[in-house]
């Protein structure tokens, strides 16, 4: 294929694929409104995506994944915490405690031990409350538990 040509191809991509990008692009940085701690703190999909890299050497999210050093997080708004069948669980994380909140996911995202205190996460925690909104929003979306106006 000539260069010219290739260049051609490229452009005619890029036109096409435009609109579908931007759209996309658009829709995961579209920032909602997330109840915590009694109150709303903005938070977008896009951001929540780049936050949870911090956790996803440990954690998967899909249904039916595979547990990593923690426990797949597929549903944790549903079931009870330390529930997912196959992992085992410290004794903090009991599900008695009953399924995650936004507000008990927030205390834990912020210091983990201090939360849980006996539970084996070795994570220093988020300090920033924005960013733990974020996160809460994207685990939402991804563990098959959306935030109610927050779909992208």
């Amino acid at each position: 294929m000539t260069g010219a040509r290739l260049r051609r191809l490229l452009v005619l991509g890029h036109w096409l694929l435009a609109p579908v990008l931007a759209s996309t692009a658009s829709a995961a940085t579209e920032a909602c409104t997330v109840p915590v701690a009694g109150e709303e703190r903005s938070a977008n999909l896009e951001s929540g995506r780049r936050a949870f890299l911090k956790c996803r050497a440990c954690h998967t999210l899909g249904e039916g994944e595979r547990h990593l050093v923690g426990p797949n997080l597929w549903h944790m708004f549903r079931r009870p915490a330390g529930s997912a069948a196959g992992f085992s669980y410290s004794p903090a994380i009991r599900p008695d405690l009953g399924p995650w909140t936004n507000d008990s996911l927030d205390r834990f995202l912020a210091q983990p031990s201090k939360a849980l205190p006996g539970n084996r996460m070795v994570f220093a925690g988020l300090s920033n409350p924005a960013e733990r909104a974020h996160v809460i929003v994207y685990l939402r979306q991804h563990t098959g538990d959306p935030q109610p106006g927050c779909q992208p």
